[in-house]
């Protein structure tokens, strides 16, 4: 009977100690694969940092990029870029184009026979540049100076003049344009402002110009009772296209006013 016991004791342990092989193999294989599965998610996840790290450090290339593109731009592209994404309340889509820029600020423009040096559209053009303006946004496409100087010529400038003012009627009778002269009332130009009308104004020298100048009201703020300018000779410095004007800043340079439409 001892025998049988000590036969029993014996298979029991080791029954056991298969049972704890096993079960050590087990644990072991389980750890083994615990390990792999850690070391593939923290491989997955450092991954998935990397991409999120390189994916904002494009973002960021990209904004920076954007950035010095926008600072690199000319001021009168970065006011039209406003102008059309109507950043300014109450403005007309007029475009803001300037007599001092390349390819047309050296063009001849002045009395034949006069000095070229001292006669180009740069500093005689505000007139015939005020008037590209106008074209542009009553057409809907691009109009320059260069355009209007090749159907106004120099026949309508003046030397102790300048640019006189019938070329305004006869450029909007040119291009089947209404036209209206609204002598000095300045109750008229917002009128027609109002109604989507573009306004020419001539001012005398004082704040918009030592010698004189044409320019374009581009809107008016009915509520605030201001208006602005798109100013041919505008710059970084005068921000002209930026500030809204009170009607006595305008009315206390202004000459005479012109409208033009469709």
């Amino acid at each position: 009977m001892w025998h049988n016991i000590r036969v029993g004791e014996l298979g029991g342990a080791f029954f056991l100690k298969k049972n704890q092989s096993i079960l050590l193999l087990t644990l072991t294989t389980l750890a083994i694969i615990s390990l792999f599965f850690s070391v593939y998610l923290t491989r997955v996840f450092s991954h998935q940092r990397a991409r999120e790290a390189e994916i904002v450090r494009k973002k960021e290339e990209k904004q920076k990029l954007a950035a010095e593109k926008e600072a690199r731009k000319p001021y009168d592209e970065k006011m039209n870029d406003k102008i059309s994404q109507k950043e300014f309340k109450n403005r007309l889509q007029i475009p803001l184009i300037l007599q001092t820029v390349e390819p047309w600020k050296n063009e001849f423009y002045g009395e034949e026979g006069s000095d070229p040096i001292k006669n180009t559209i740069e500093i005689n053009g505000c007139a015939i540049t005020a008037l590209a303006m106008v074209g542009s946004y009553l057409d809907k496409k691009e109009e320059t100076p260069l355009d209007v100087l090749k159907w106004s010529g120099n026949r309508y400038y003046d030397q102790k003049e300048g640019t006189v003012w019938q070329i305004f009627n006869d450029y909007a009778a040119a291009k089947k344009f209404e036209f209206e002269d609204l002598g000095d009332q300045i109750s008229e130009a917002k009128k027609h402002l109002l109604k989507g009308h573009p306004v020419v104004v001539s001012v005398k020298p004082g704040y918009f110009t030592e010698i004189g100048h044409v320019m374009v009201l581009s809107g008016y703020d009915e509520k605030n009772n201001t208006f602005w300018v798109n100013n041919p000779s505008d710059s970084v410095k005068k921000k002209h296209t930026t500030r809204a004007f009170k009607e006595s800043e305008i009315q206390s340079e202004a000459l005479r006013y012109w409208a033009i439409y469709k």
